[in-house]
């Protein structure tokens, strides 16, 4: 029978590192889903993105928090609560790895996945940074939730590779 809350054992664990890894992890793959929602979008282009909202939200003009590149008004602010939110789910998802293996099933993908659903379903439009998931339309629910199974994708990735070449070993559960 599948134990999906088996533990690992504590001498096998490696959180510091975990930690470290995962910041990381998380500005890489907070880019993997930045690019991939600049090719497939999960709002309309007149819908403000929710880190923006959150800014506005706490008081600061997003719109002043731009700079300029080759061009383009990049906003940094919203950009930053994006890579901020990625690296806090990946150091929440890579201490996980090293206490509950089942949290990689699939690549993390499943994590992911309800990671997705909690914030985008529930939190964030509570704090009405955005509308219910469920009612956005099936071309933004097929962005969020492929540009998720990536963004996962690119945080296991990176955390496997780094955890086996600085500590020589495999993941805790197979040692």
């Amino acid at each position: 029978m599948l134990n999906l809350f088996e533990l690992t054992k504590k001498n096998t664990r490696h959180i510091g590192l975990m930690l470290y890894i995962a910041v990381i992890a998380g500005i890489f793959s907070a880019l993997v889903k930045s690019g991939f929602e600049g090719l497939i979008p999960p709002r309309t282009a007149a819908t403000m993105p929710p880190p923006m909202v959150l800014l506005e939200k706490l008081g600061f003009h997003v719109e002043t928090m731009t700079y300029h590149w080759m061009g383009y008004a990049v906003n940094w602010g919203g950009n930053g609560v994006h890579i901020l939110f990625s690296i806090v789910m990946a150091m929440i998802y890579c201490v996980m790895a090293e206490y509950l293996p089942r949290v990689k099933m699939l690549h993390g993908i499943v994590f992911g996945v309800g990671v997705s659903v909690l914030a985008h379903g529930l939190v964030v439009p509570l704090l009405g940074l955005s509308g219910w998931l469920w009612l956005a339309g099936s071309e933004a629910l097929i962005s969020e939730f492929v540009g998720t199974a990536f963004w996962i994708w690119s945080i296991e990735a990176i955390r496997q590779n780094m955890r086996y070449n600085l500590t020589h070993g495999p993941d805790a559960e197979f040692c």
